[in-house]
């Protein structure tokens, strides 16, 4: 279990967030961060985003820009009472890797853990424009 995952991204990366499931009755969001960079995503454009269960697509594309960003950051959340909280009680992550990327799945902090609240699938593809020859 895991409070935050770690993601190798690079310069034009494309990033596709999948929400698979939601078993809980609070919200509950997914968080990126990208290190050194910006993702662009639905119009907004900065190096933090939250996709919420109640009001994010159940997938979102999300562009990875800056030469110098290598690392993208996954951690959940929820709100209780229109508070957001991460990383308190029982939170955390197990992650599966799989064929197209990795599934995670989230436990907020309540009582035991349960690895269903938010269950989702990150799979980054590069950017196809760099490997090839001029």
């Amino acid at each position: 279990m895991r409070a935050v995952v770690r993601i190798p991204v690079t310069d034009n990366a494309l990033v596709i967030v999948d929400r698979l499931g939601v078993a809980s009755p609070r919200p509950q969001a997914v968080k990126l961060a990208v290190s050194s960079g910006v993702m662009d995503v639905n119009g907004y454009r900065g190096p933090e985003i939250a996709l919420w269960s109640h009001n994010s697509p159940e997938r979102s594309e999300i562009r990875i820009r800056g030469v110098r960003a290598s690392l993208l950051e996954v951690w959940n959340a929820w709100s209780i009472g229109g508070v957001d909280t991460s990383w308190v009680g029982n939170a955390g992550i197990v992650t599966k890797s799989i064929p197209e990327g990795e599934i995670l799945q989230c436990s907020d902090g309540f009582d035991i853990p349960s690895f269903s609240d938010l269950v989702i699938q990150i799979s980054i593809a590069s950017d196809p424009d760099r490997d090839k020859p001029d």
